[in-house]
């Protein structure tokens, strides 16, 4: 019997392999049904480049590279990032290609898997790091497209078999945005569907600089309350460019009801699809109501009706779905899990590594804090709460999600609130940084971990498995935030919470803030 399994070789099964081995957990063995690394980053679009910078994507004690810092990786460069990383820590040998998991059943404390080659295994914990973009969600309006070709986001390669079409795509978020892009310059005609609207959008670069790095504790480490005043800061600053791509990414943002705003969605981190309305064209409309003719003609819920549609590319997202586990957890709901990773019926013999996505920020730093808790409580260093207590926790920390994510976090059920997921695994953990020592002692240092990105090497600094001299090497050579338009609304904002202490929501303001 494995000590461990960790099912799949994408970024989260990587660093959940790599942590197990060096926090001590020598029999560990990594399924992979595909010959290669990568998981479905690496069967994906032709085009597709990150939408975190690398400063943001790296894992935290592998240095991205030199000048790297506000370059944002393309497939084969992600790819190339991980494969390097796996052959550095070790990882590379235990992992077993072309093992496709058919069941996986409890089995005598632990996990029984049947492989597709026949071959049976059994294990103390099973780690799911498959990821939760396998199977496309259909719309069930879907099956009254006989008249049109359809297509999902998950087959979509390429806009050269869309050349000259008349073509509508349904959804906009990243991969959405940049697939109605590619489509909108060489289509007839491109028109894209949004039911509510494309999430916040931002753009990947802001002149020279990666504008995630803007996405630091300086800003949100204030109440999500706040998020209204800066919505209207990033919309004065999009107007204020006078640039026609900038003022398609204010209409599209003006669409976003959230009663917290920007922080109250989730981040469209690039400016594809107000550019392929700025520059190609590309019309948005409201979301559908009635299909006629095999999907030729679709009426749309303001009644605008598009008549000689030829094909239709569904960007309608993926259902988080495991058909090898047991039935009850096949559809396993993410907010129902302990810190969106351990059930409480199963404790610490399954866990799901990948299944929180963050609203802004990056999944790997996300899965790599969830490997180094798990991989604590695989060697004893760490102990989960009793099930009840876990249920609770879920139950808890749900609520806190729906309320501030509203309508996007009762539709994607994994989303959470980045900073705040991060601090809560952090504190779990214990490596928190030590902001007021750190400004003490090294105020340069504390400059990176607050106006820097948040993202995974300040968690190295100190507690269990830290790497204090190497995250410092790191940090020191990450980017800080200049003093734009989101440093001073943060600075705003704590200036005015600063005035109010000791502050109390109003009672306009949302009491959970």
């Amino acid at each position: 019997m494995h000590e461990c399994v960790v099912i799949g070789a994408g970024p989260g099964g990587l660093v959940c392999t790599k942590e197990l081995i060096e926090q001590g957990v020598a029999d560990v063995l990594c399924l992979e049904k595909s010959d290669a690394i990568g998981g479905v980053f690496a069967d994906s679009y032709d085009s597709l480049t990150l939408t975190s910078s690398c400063t943001f994507s790296m894992f935290s004690d592998f240095w991205i590279g030199d000048g790297r810092q506000h370059h944002f990786w393309s497939k084969q460069e992600v790819l190339d990032y991980w494969q390097a990383y796996a052959r550095h820590f070790g990882v590379l040998p235990k992992i077993r290609f072309g093992a496709e998991v058919l069941t996986a059943e409890p089995f005598q404390g632990g996990w029984r898997l049947t492989l597709a080659d026949g071959s049976d295994i059994r294990c103390r914990r099973l780690a799911l790091a498959v990821g939760g973009n396998r199977f496309p969600n259909i719309p069930d309006w879907a099956e009254g497209l006989s008249g049109v070709s359809v297509l999902h986001s998950k087959d979509y390669r390429n806009a050269e078999s869309f050349t000259g079409k008349n073509v509508l795509v349904v959804g906009g978020g990243e991969s959405g945005a940049d697939i109605a892009l590619e489509i909108s310059r060489v289509a007839r005609s491109c028109t894209v569907s949004l039911r509510t609207s494309a999430g916040w959008i931002l753009p990947r670069k802001r002149g020279a600089m990666a504008a995630d790095i803007a996405t630091h504790r300086g800003l949100y480490g204030l109440p999500r309350e706040f998020g209204i005043e800066v919505s209207r800061q990033i919309s004065r600053h999009e107007a204020a460019c006078a640039d026609p791509v900038n003022d398609a990414a204010a209409q599209l943002n003006a669409r976003v009801s959230a009663p917290y705003g920007v922080w109250g969605t989730y981040g469209t981190k690039n400016f594809s699809l107000p550019e392929a309305v700025a520059h190609h064209g590309c019309r948005i409309v409201s979301g559908i109501s009635a299909i006629e003719d095999g999907g030729r003609s679709i009426t749309f819920t303001d009644g605008e009706v598009v008549k000689d549609i030829d094909a239709i590319v569904l960007c309608t997202g993926y259902q988080s779905r495991l058909p090898f586990l047991p039935e009850p957890l096949r559809a396993q709901d993410p907010r129902a899990l302990y810190k969106h990773m351990f059930h409480p019926s199963y404790a610490d013999t399954l866990v799901w590594i990948g299944f929180a996505r963050p609203g802004f920020g990056s999944q790997f730093p996300i899965m790599e804090l969830q490997a180094r808790y798990f991989g604590m409580i695989a060697t004893g260093l760490a102990s989960l709460p009793k099930p009840e207590i876990m249920q609770e926790v879920a139950n808890s920390d749900a609520g806190g999600y729906l309320q501030q994510l509203g309508h996007s976090g009762r539709r994607i059920r994994n989303l959470v609130d980045y900073h705040r997921y991060m601090d809560d695994l952090a504190g779990l953990i214990g490596c928190m940084p030590a902001f007021w020592s750190t400004l003490l002692l090294r105020p340069r240092l504390w400059l990176r971990i607050v106006y820097g990105a948040t993202q995974a090497t300040q968690f190295r600094l100190r507690g269990p498995g830290s790497k204090p001299a190497l995250a410092c090497g790191i940090l020191m050579q990450l980017p800080v935030s200049r003093f734009n338009h989101v440093v001073k609304v943060g600075l705003k904002g704590r200036l005015w919470y600063g005035l109010r202490w000791p502050w109390r929501p109003r009672s306009s303001e949302a009491s959970e803030a």
